[in-house]
């Protein structure tokens, strides 16, 4: 079975429908709310997931001897060693409401999950990421910084200090302003990868402070992503 959506998703009118172009899946997923939009960012953000799929597969199960279909939000590749991920994306207060309705589906998905050692969660917008606006205007900033230059990584890994800000940073590289520049898009690639670690929680600037670097392996980086699974198993 590919990796292809199981089903288009049709236009709607009450939510907030559209496309997200995905660089980790090499395509435009479709979304059938805000809330749903904003999960895929941080989806594309994650270094441990691979790739992206939207509705993937149209499960069937029995309920007082009728049959239903149901179909999960979002499908997650990982790397070796991993799970992968089935996601369900619901507001917390509908969840509420239809908990009773939704409760079979979701019993059914999760044991086909179990069957074929895939994880099975359901988000809500009560994730703190979700709630932080701080922590989402981080995650679409730092998408558009995807290129690290090796030659820059090695000369700020050198600069670095335990909670040292970027601005200092910069200014221990050169003194001119243009200069500084040369490093800055490596800079925030590497938090962009989890290199250095910041709070995502407060807004980044250039006052942000670095607080920590963590090993990274450009080769294995690479290889990481190079090695996930195009068309592959799913469910």
């Amino acid at each position: 079975m590919t990796t292809e959506p199981s089903r288009k998703i049709p236009k709607n009118y009450r939510n907030i429908t559209g496309k997200f172009a995905s660089k980790k899946s090499d395509r435009l997923i479709s979304y059938e709310s805000k809330l749903e939009r904003d999960f895929l960012y941080l989806f594309e953000f994650e270094n441990i997931i691979l790739r992206i799929t939207e509705q993937p597969i149209t499960i069937k199960y029995n309920l007082n001897d009728k049959e239903y279909s149901y179909t999960p939000d979002f499908y997650l590749e990982t790397p070796s060693g991993h799970k992968n991920i089935v996601i369900e994306v619901k507001y917390k207060n509908e969840l509420a409401k239809k908990f009773k309705e939704l409760k079979p589906k979701f019993k059914a998905l999760n044991k086909l999950a179990k069957e074929k050692e895939v994880d099975f969660f359901i988000f809500t917008d009560k994730c703190p990421y979700i709630q932080s606006d701080e922590y989402r205007f981080n995650v679409h900033f730092l998408l558009n910084y995807n290129e690290l230059n090796q030659k820059h990584l090695d000369i700020i890994k050198d600069l670095f200090t335990p909670y040292i800000t970027i601005q200092k940073l910069l200014e221990k590289y050169a003194s001119d302003k243009f200069k500084q520049l040369e490093i800055l898009n490596s800079l925030y690639c590497m938090i962009r990868r989890k290199i250095f670690i910041i709070d995502m929680y407060q807004k980044l600037t250039t006052n942000s402070q670095l607080l920590q670097l963590q090993n990274y392996n450009e080769e294995i980086y690479q290889t990481h992503l190079k090695g996930r699974v195009l068309g592959g198993y799913l469910l």
